[in-house]
């Protein structure tokens, strides 16, 4: 199944809803179901998107050094995340 395959720091793509085509991280696991989004830019990491997982297209990149942080429960910045999303060319 797809949410088991889901990572903290995954790049997946809003399929649905007002976001949908635009990129974004996985920052946050709330069941099996939903997953916490940001992008740093109109969803920050103060107030990311509760968003169901069959509504993301997952992508094969990883943020594995944010995921990491995520992880650990280390401070994130949105800049960041930008950055991060910008170096693989999915910052639209």
């Amino acid at each position: 199944m797809m949410e088991d395959k889901l990572k903290l720091g995954q790049i997946v793509v809003a399929k649905a809803g007002r976001e949908k085509g635009k990129a974004f991280l996985v920052i946050g696991r709330l069941d099996h179901e939903y997953v916490l989004i940001a992008n740093g830019v109109n969803r920050t990491i103060d107030k990311p998107k509760k968003k169901k997982i069959k509504h993301l297209e997952k992508r094969p990149e990883i943020a594995r050094e944010l995921g990491q942080k995520f992880k650990n429960g280390d401070k994130v910045f949105d800049a960041e995340l930008r950055k991060s999303l910008r170096s693989m060319g999915l910052d639209k």
